[in-house]
């Protein structure tokens, strides 16, 4: 190969080098840590591990070496010198020898963690003044990290590959068509990598709990992970400032997310089967809405209107998710977002108590189930982290003889709802009794799709293209409760029907304020041991978890930071929905709070358009702002702490 054709295989073979060193410290981190994992430890998972390795290493490698593949290959022969060159080699050698540094001393720090050092790290220790005789007296125990780190340096700068390009005048043309080729070539493959796939509208750059899909125990996560990657992909996230409103005591009787079974509750180890319905606002829900437009309004969920008529609900339900991936820590797993998606924060790795995993203690047998690809919005790792034995998604559904395969692809996210509805249902009837599953569907999402066979059947309205996409969704659960009430576990089954979130098409005035912050929360049981109607209280997600365990006779302690509907007076019931800021609704009002202070205090029954602010006019506010700083304290501190799950 001529001299001036190698660049590109130059760089490449240095990338090389950098892949196994971080092999060579993904190996010390297990052998350090070797206690914490030999009891679960398995070649197979250990490959498997390896594998997702691969995802976070391609990650943090092409973040911390982009420079240098810069100043290699931009198209520019004026930078084409010695002293560029080694400016070039020694900014690959620094960089990567700080990931090498990096990644062996949390190997040490890891131990006392129990999760990888992350961004935030500055913050927590930027006021400790003996951080440095901490760090020396773990160096000097830990000597030999220090030789492999040395020994690691050598071999990059030993092995390094210097750029070789000819851009002599005779051959200045064939430099520039090849290094922008080249150029061309690897920058769009370097933002794959920093994103830990390629561009679909399914997938999202990987965060730290994606870790979680390619193990079986929580804490093995930190065998996937490397420490760049988790320092860069949290370097946008804000710390959790956590706030110290209360003192312990006065926290703990003001607020606690801990529940623990009653002694004299019956055990009914039902089935449990949860839809979550992409973008399925309580606002397109007929029968929740016999008020609007002067009483004609009909919505665009027939079936749903005709379920609630057996089903139980409450007079108020609040969403506190604002996007899809907010859902499933809210709907499965109790935990509302505040402020930023939870799935995206270093609290994603802490051990949770869930509504799977707390099941899956009690001898159920548990899956998930989405019909997009499989690595799509983190829903697989989430799912693997909180207890779901099994994950089921478009690549399970396309390998199904029994369905349509591909055909049923709506060519953007994933499987039309009707048909992965009904591959779901098939699939629990092959499960052994008790089975906790969830759903989480997909076409009523833009680009506003239906399945040509319904085109004449669920038509445009003129209002948002949206709503014939909620009419096929509503059409797709009435076919799966036609199949699933012909299977032998259905009545031994409570369902619950819920969204992902409020819907931003709105269309009415009511729903365009903050209170529009709602969403179905349906619990049906066709054996007609839950009670039905609607009564009175208010109900967010994240009394899902909560409501079914304590209904269900569960008998062990838990964390939940919603509430049991079943057994909470009314009046004390609340909800959070906490986007941007805190919105607090207790009783007839609706609190808003900005930094420590309330901004807002309005009667959302009498007021459903909050036009009168009554912020210090009304006695409840001083009772709601208590609680409200109490859950907020608690929840800051158990998520800091990694205090969310019952210790065993």
């Amino acid at each position: 190969m001529k001299k001036s054709d190698k660049t590109p295989w130059n760089i490449l073979i240095n990338l090389l080098w950098v892949y196994i060193c971080y092999e060579i410290c993904r190996l010390a981190f297990l052998f350090e840590n070797w206690g914490q994992f030999k009891d679960t430890f398995t070649w197979s998972s250990f490959f498997e591990m390896l594998r997702g390795g691969l995802f976070f290493d391609t990650s943090a490698i092409c973040y911390t070496n982009s420079l240098y593949i810069l100043l290699v290959l931009f198209p520019l022969h004026y930078k084409e010198t010695s002293l560029l060159r080694k400016i070039a080699k020694w900014i690959f050698v620094v960089t990567n020898s700080a990931g090498i540094v990096m990644n062996l001393m949390d190997t040490v720090y890891c131990s006392f963690t129990g999760r990888r050092v992350t961004a935030d790290v500055v913050y927590e220790f930027g006021n400790e003044n003996n951080l440095g005789s901490i760090i020396g007296i773990e160096i000097w125990r830990h000597w030999y990290f220090i030789l492999l780190a040395a020994l690691l340096i050598w071999f990059l700068i030993k092995f390094y590959r210097e750029a070789q390009t000819d851009c002599s005048p005779q051959h200045l043309k064939c430099y520039y068509l090849r290094q922008t080729l080249s150029f061309i070539i690897i920058a769009p493959l370097m933002v794959c990598g920093m994103r830990g796939s390629f561009f679909t509208t399914a997938t999202r750059p990987i965060a730290i709990s994606n870790a979680h899909q390619f193990v079986k125990q929580p804490s093995e996560a930190n065998i996937v992970l490397n420490t760049p990657f988790s320092i860069i992909r949290t370097l946008t996230n804000k710390p959790v400032q956590i706030p110290s409103y209360f003192s312990r005591a006065e926290l703990d009787s003001l607020y606690s997310p801990i529940h623990r079974p009653a002694t004299d509750r019956e055990a009914r180890k039902k089935n449990v089967v949860v839809l979550i319905v992409e973008s399925f606002a309580q606002e397109f829900i007929g029968a929740r809405n016999i008020h609007l437009d002067g009483g004609k309004y009909k919505g665009y969920t027939p079936f749903i209107d005709s379920l609630l008529i057996h089903s139980l609900t409450w007079r108020e339900t609040i969403n506190n998710t604002f996007t899809s991936i907010d859902a499933m820590p809210a709907v499965l797993a109790s935990i509302p977002k505040i402020g930023q998606p939870f799935v995206l924060t270093r609290h994603s790795m802490n051990d949770l108590s869930s509504l799977p995993g707390e099941l899956k203690k009690w001898g159920y047998h548990t899956a998930f189930f989405h019909g997009a690809e499989n690595s799509s919005m983190g829903f697989h790792a989430f799912a693997c982290a909180i207890g779901f034995n099994e994950y089921y998604g478009r690549n399970e559904f396309e390998a199904d003889p029994r369905f349509g395969g591909e055909k049923e692809f709506d060519g953007t996210w994933g499987i039309w709802d009707e048909p992965f509805l009904q591959y779901y249902c098939s699939k629990m009837s092959e499960m052994e009794q008790p089975f906790m599953t969830a759903v989480f569907t997909l076409s009523s999402h833009h680009p506003f799709a239906i399945p040509d066979k319904y085109k004449n059947v669920f038509k445009d309205e003129g209002i948002h293209r949206l709503h014939k996409c909620i009419r096929y969704a509503d059409h797709s659960i009435r076919k799966f409760f036609e199949t699933a009430s012909l299977q032998p576990w259905y009545r031994n089954t409570v369902f619950v029907i819920t969204a992902d979130h409020d819907s931003s098409k709105t269309t009415h005035a009511e729903y365009k304020t903050e209170m529009g912050c709602r969403v179905p929360i349906i619990f049906f049981d066709p054996s007609g041991e839950l009670p039905t109607g609607c009564l009175d209280g208010i109900a967010q997600q994240i009394d899902i978890m909560p409501t079914l365990l304590n209904w269900l006779g569960y008998d062990k302690p838990y964390i939940a930071f919603g509430q049991d509907m079943l057994h909470t007076n009314p009046a004390d019931t609340w909800a959070l929905n906490y986007a941007s800021i805190p919105l607090f609704v207790k009783g007839d009002y609706l609190l808003v709070m900005k930094g420590d202070s309330v901004s807002g205090m309005y009667n959302y029954r009498k007021d459903t358009l909050l036009r009168n602010n009554l912020k210090g006019k009304v006695t409840e506010q001083a009772d709601m702002e208590r609680l409200l700083k109490a859950i907020l304290q608690s929840y800051s501190e158990r998520m800091n702490n990694n205090d969310v799950s019952i210790k065993p």
